[in-house]
């Protein structure tokens, strides 16, 4: 109704956009209404057989009513045609899953002239992934593990961090991570649904029109024959005692507050109605409030749960201490009840389950609307686990958990903030992130910052997860234990020195490669006399010059990697310690950039390496041993030269054993035309190097940033090319304006005190 009001006051094109069940309320009468104005107004109905925005209520186009019973259905687009009459009405159904089509018969429609309706036919993305679970959740009840599934997966080596399918999609189901080689995107198996959204993202610009920017994505399908072997250790979670409790609630009145914080799918809802039957089966009275928002697509929720203690509740809390469950639930009197909101008063909660860290570190924030921390009462458990924005996602804003801990905690008391990584241990341990809400409760109990036996949330997780009960129980077990014990589960070890990298490195040379002790003895030698001859660079820096080192020889060849060495080792000769080797650190990791072309034999390599294959094993649980068996397949474009023809962009499906094959061909690396630009950029890099001014502490500074540049040249072709132009015309600008000393601070003086 909007959209056919203010047509009359504009004159460019205009799209309205509304529901099927917001048509059969209003919408029918807006359009009718247009058409009998002669208005210029595109309708797009997004039909999806229920009424999404406001639950998932039924409607007068659904075949069943509010009680499931079986009605009478109306069709959108019978109904619309109906209203056609003498006019030019234009109406077309199609389903927008097919892209090319939807955006040809879009941009046909929208600029025709006169009322034009096109109907998104397209199952509700929530049902849809409702409905699936449904099935999974069968055939694996039926036969007591999932035989077959499928997953989205990207590998982060050849992920170029240029943000191109976040920026298309800001996808939940994506996140970052940080590895060796910088910050990359991933996939979240908890969050991801496999629609293959990220893996369909196109772009264009002067490079290129409509074409796949990253050969990253991947799907990966995992066949199993036997029930999953988690790698969990006997832990002995039945003779866990009883918490000490630190909050006790010993006269009528006294209250417990607990404010739980995360963002949608983290189970704040769930873990909410937990504590609030807890509650009452405890005898406790209970008000709570819960803000839910934009809860199903990862937008911030909270959960406020306050219980009171009741006149004649301690013979009931004595028989719980001592272990006997009553079925029964107390009702208070009516006389006794106290009059209070379910809202958390002014730093008045005496516990804070931060299930994700931002809201958490939102809830303690004085300039919110609320803040439920006060540092002489609150306890807090915190989950430092990284959940990513959608800012953060477009590389617009970032935040680092552990700084958020320790502001969380500068309003707690002091010794009771309880902050790890909590989700990467639920997925490691339990195959899932989402059990991190009631594994988090765990901790909690058993720290005694919950006032309740462990018998009644025991009861409460029965009668509110009437799914997978055993493993939610297991999940509250391992946290209590975690409190008790916090090295039960330790993080599995990574290489830390140089030395532990290259270790690694050589074994998997020795078991990878045709003559691998002869391999792993080059790269050793290689690596170790780099690092003598550059002794003064930090720990951080051998690891990654040896890490570069080994990535230069499986990319080429001994002779590729030494003149990386070469190259390097003339830029340490001209650094110093006092500048702390920053222009050194700088070459280390861009130069390998620059020489590492991700070409076609390099991403095939890198898309079938064995660090790859060893790293997605242990994230889906692949465990040969047991019979399972992991299959993968790729969508790429590659760009094929052909003779008397050029360059040809081809669509193909891959799988490994071309991969395996692809790997090999580097000989197509010493064609003039093979990725001549990226050469090209190589090139003027390594010139770069002699031109720097290293020799005062202006040109030193601006040597640095111009040496750091070419990391924003990210991407692949035609993401990649528009970039380099922009940082080749950038550097040589900086390098071109003379290097003016920096500007003398001024020495500001107080004030003397009168």
């Amino acid at each position: 109704g909007t959209g056919s009001g203010i047509d009359p006051f504009i004159t460019n094109k205009q799209i309205v956009f509304m529901g099927d069940g917001t048509f059969f309320h209003s919408g029918a009468v807006a359009i009718s209404n247009a058409i009998q104005a002669g208005q210029d107004l595109t309708f797009i109905i997004l039909e999806n057989k229920i009424t999404a925005m406001t639950g998932h209520q039924e409607h007068a186009g659904t075949d069943q009513d509010l009680l499931g019973s079986p009605t009478d259905t109306q069709e959108i687009y019978d109904i619309i045609y109906g209203m056609r009459g003498t006019s030019g009405l234009t109406v077309e159904k199609i389903d927008p899953a097919d892209r090319d089509l939807w955006r040809k018969t879009l941009e046909r429609t929208i600029l025709k002239d006169g009322v034009k309706v096109l109907i998104a036919d397209k199952e509700c993305g929530i049902t849809l992934h409702r409905r699936l679970g449904s099935a999974e959740r069968k055939e694996a009840k039926k036969f007591g593990f999932l035989p077959k599934k499928q997953h989205m997966n990207i590998t982060p080596e050849v992920c170029e961090h240029c943000l191109e399918c976040t920026k298309a999609t800001a996808c939940p189901g994506l996140i970052t991570v940080d590895t060796d080689y910088g910050r990359k995107i991933d996939t979240d198996l908890t969050w991801c649904v496999n629609d293959g959204a990220c893996d369909r993202v196109t772009m264009s610009n002067d490079y290129g029109k409509n074409v796949k920017p990253c050969p990253s994505f991947e799907q990966i399908t995992i066949v199993r024959k036997k029930r999953r072997r988690y790698t969990l250790p006997n832990m002995e979670l039945s003779k866990l005692p009883e918490a000490t409790r630190i909050h006790k609630m010993t006269q009528p009145g006294d209250t417990w507050r607990v404010h739980m914080a995360g963002v949608g799918g983290m189970g704040i809802g769930v873990v909410g109605a937990l504590l609030v039957r807890a509650g009452h089966f405890a005898g406790y009275q209970v008000a709570f409030s819960d803000k839910k928002g934009l809860a199903i697509r990862n937008g911030g929720v909270y959960s406020q749960i306050t219980w009171i203690k009741q006149e004649g509740q301690g013979a009931r809390d004595k028989g719980q201490a001592e272990g006997q469950e009553s079925s029964s639930v107390l009702v208070p009197r009516p006389s006794s009840l106290v009059a209070t909101s379910g809202l958390i008063p002014y730093g008045q909660a005496d516990l804070l389950l931060g299930i994700d860290i931002l809201e958490a570190a939102r809830a303690v924030d004085p300039r919110e609307h609320f803040r439920i921390a006060m540092k002489e009462k609150t306890s807090a458990v915190l989950n430092l686990f990284k959940q990513p924005t959608v800012s953060g996602l477009l590389g617009k804003q970032d935040f680092d958990p552990y700084k958020l801990r320790d502001r969380i905690a500068g309003y707690c008391v002091g010794d009771n903030v309880y902050a790890k990584n909590l989700s990467a241990l639920c997925e490691q341990r339990l195959g899932s992130k989402l059990f991190v809400n009631i594994l988090m409760l765990g901790v909690a109990y058993q720290l005694g910052y919950v006032p309740i036996p462990a018998s009644a949330i025991a009861k409460a997780i029965k009668e509110t997860i009437r799914r997978d009960v055993r493993r939610n129980l297991k999940a509250f077990n391992i946290g209590r234990k975690l409190a008790l014990e916090p090295m039960a589960l330790p993080d599995k070890p990574q290489a830390i020195t140089w030395e532990q990298l290259l270790t690694q490195k050589m074994r998997i040379l020795r078991k990878t490669r045709a003559r691998g002790e002869a391999h792993a003895t080059a790269v050793e030698t290689l690596a170790t006399s780099a690092i003598a001859v550059m002794p003064s660079l930090s720990e951080r820096s051998k690891y990654d010059l040896a890490l570069r080192i080994y990535d230069l020889y499986q990319y080429e060849n001994e002779a590729y990697a030494k003149r990386y060495i070469d190259l390097v080792r003339g830029v340490y000769r001209r650094d110093s310690a006092d500048q702390q080797y920053l222009a050194t650190n700088a070459v280390i990791w861009n130069l390998a950039r620059q020489m590492m072309i991700k070409d076609e034999p390099y991403v095939a390599y890198l898309l079938t390496r064995h660090e790859k294959l060893h790293r997605d094993a242990q994230k889906y649980n692949v465990d040969a041993e047991n019979g399972d068996v992991v299959s993968y397949s790729w969508h790429n474009v590659p760009e094929i030269p052909v003779p008397f023809v050029g360059k040809v962009r081809v669509k193909v499906t891959t799988r490994p054993w071309m991969m395996k094959i692809m790997r090999h061909f580097k000989l197509v690396r010493a064609l003039p035309s093979w990725h001549k630009k990226e050469k090209d950029f190589r090139e003027w890099y390594v010139g770069l190097l002699d031109r720097i001014d290293l020799g005062t502490d202006a040109g030193y500074q601006n040597a640095v940033k111009v040496l750091e540049l070419p990391a924003e040249a990210t991407g692949y072709r035609e993401v990649r090319y528009p970039k380099m132009d922009r940082v080749r015309q950038e550097a040589e600008a900086m390098l071109s304006r003379p290097n003016l000393p920096p500007p003398q601070r001024r020495e500001v003086r107080k004030p003397q005190p009168v």
